[in-house]
């Protein structure tokens, strides 16, 4: 996976609508110290409510199984969005959230927390290669904490683009590099996660390597706290980088403020 190039229209510029929107609330409200999830501590019950996260029926999982966004009503969402054939940032952040589940079961909250991810090449991965990735970093697919969920390319576009306002793309990859070096070089919109003229990293991931693809999926490497009420209250905008502790302690802030 390489960072997704910024653009000036489309969803983009919705989201960027929708944070000036948030931004200017939580200035009337007297709240500060966060930006887009750029905030390093969650004080206890100070994350704002940034938009609504979309409604869905009829995606299934890793194991093949029906799952709709109802399900995950009371609950707190970690939601991630990941390539199965990604050897950049994608297996980073799911060795992070596998870290976190871990973390989690030793607390009283792990029934209350679900890992919620979207699998972004509908149209070239399925149930079985999202099974074999979650494996690989160390999840157990048979496990209900962690949902991955697929559809039809124009559900998972509706989900992830013009519900959580999260942009993808196939590229050959002989233009995955070029998209990657352009995004670097340009400005970024609200949610895109490029960490500036940094490398990217390159990760073993044997899927990949078994299923020898001659594309990739650019995509923003974002990650979002979903409160119980269905509300996103945190985007972090570098999501390899947000390890376990991090993200239990924003866990923690948001059930604490959703009481």
């Amino acid at each position: 996976m390489s960072p997704q190039q910024p653009q000036t229209g489309g969803p983009r510029g919705r989201l960027a609508v929708v944070i000036v929107v948030a931004a200017l609330a939580v200035v009337i409200a007297g709240a500060s110290g966060w930006l887009l999830g750029r905030q390093r501590g969650a004080p206890h019950g100070t994350l704002p409510v940034l938009f609504d996260a979309p409604q869905f029926r009829g995606l299934i999982n890793q194991n093949g199984v029906q799952v709709s966004s109802a399900q995950f009503h009371g609950k707190v969402q970690v939601v991630a969005f990941l390539f199965p054939y990604c050897n950049t940032y994608c297996p980073v952040e799911a060795a992070h959230l596998v870290g976190f589940e871990n973390l989690l079961a030793a607390t009283p909250l792990a029934s209350k927390v679900d890992v919620v991810a979207f699998d972004v090449d509908p149209g070239g991965t399925g149930p079985r290669q999202m099974r074999a990735f979650l494996r690989e970093y160390g999840w157990n697919p048979a496990k209900p904490q962690w949902q991955y969920l697929t559809g039809t390319p124009s559900q998972i576009r509706r989900v992830v683009t013009r519900g959580y306002h999260v942009d993808y793309q196939k590229v050959p990859d002989s233009d995955a590099d070029s998209a990657a070096s352009a995004a670097s070089g340009s400005q970024a919109t609200p949610a895109l996660a490029v960490a500036g003229e940094d490398p990217q990293p390159i990760v073993a991931n044997p899927l990949a390597d078994r299923a020898h693809v001659h594309y990739d999926i650019t995509h923003e490497d974002v990650m979002m706290i979903v409160d119980p009420q269905g509300h996103v209250r945190r985007i972090y905008d570098q999501a390899d980088a947000v390890g376990g502790t991090r993200l239990l302690r924003d866990v923690r802030a948001v059930l604490a403020s959703s009481r």
